[in-house]
């Protein structure tokens, strides 16, 4: 890996842990406006799809646990879809709905048994029209936002297989929150990793045997441990 291509990672994993930084700021101070310990919970298993593609948007959701995918349809692309953002505890989906009526360009899938709170569009709208510096919030999150995708494509830029999947097992890992023991496991199957990298399973499965093999990552049924992140960092080329 040339220094340019490590600082462009690390890069990435910085605008990253911004984004996610902001867009809990930004949801949490909209939780008494909006009531948030009043609204009910709705808990779903994994699997189940919150919104598809071409659906119109009247509700985002509040992630209270677990994890939702957006998962993008890509014809030509190498396993059919990519996974380009997860939003976690925390954190609101589809904040670039608010103020329009456009379908939604993507589906919205439950990754992990997920709690959630419906946040109805026009309430958001209201609270944000209201006060100036919510608004102000939601434009510097955006911004946020902008600046972390177009630090993703250029870490992504011309990669084979393997760098792909570094590239996005690396994102998973910085994406973790803190276990007791301190492990790094990315619970996920080789088709979930497969999807999220844009890449096929076949392929997907051989590259994570080979960095098993070199004892970068310890493969299970549904879950993998990373054991060695600087390596896989170093396969971000």
């Amino acid at each position: 890996m040339t220094p340019n291509q490590l600082h462009s990672s690390d890069r990435f994993a910085a605008e990253l842990l911004q984004s996610r930084q902001l867009g809990r700021k930004f949801a949490n101070a909209l939780a008494q406006p909006l009531a948030f310990k009043s609204r009910p919970l709705h808990r779903f298993a994994a699997g189940v799809s919150l919104c598809k593609a071409g659906d119109r948007v009247t509700q985002l959701p509040f992630v209270m646990s677990g994890r939702l995918d957006a998962v993008v349809h890509v014809p030509g692309v190498q396993g059919g879809q990519i996974v380009p953002i997860s939003f976690r505890a925390g954190e609101m989906a589809f904040l670039s709905y608010l103020f329009n009526q456009l379908p939604s360009g993507s589906d919205l899938v439950v990754a992990e048994p997920s709690t959630i709170q419906w946040l109805p569009l026009k309430d958001i709208e209201a609270c944000l029209l209201n006060d100036q510096g919510l608004l102000l919030m939601l434009v510097r999150f955006l911004g946020q936002r902008l600046r972390e995708v177009q630090a993703r494509e250029r870490s992504w830029a011309a990669r084979g297989v393997q760098t792909r999947l570094c590239a996005g097992l690396a994102r998973m890992a910085a994406d973790l929150p803190s276990r007791s023991d301190a492990r790094t496991v990315v619970v996920a199957t080789h088709e979930q990793i497969a999807a999220s990298c844009g890449i096929s399973r076949p392929k997907a499965s051989l590259a994570l045997k080979a960095l098993e093999g070199d004892g970068v990552l310890k493969l299970g049924r549904g879950w993998i441990e990373v054991l060695n992140l600087r390596g896989l960092m170093d396969g971000v080329g």
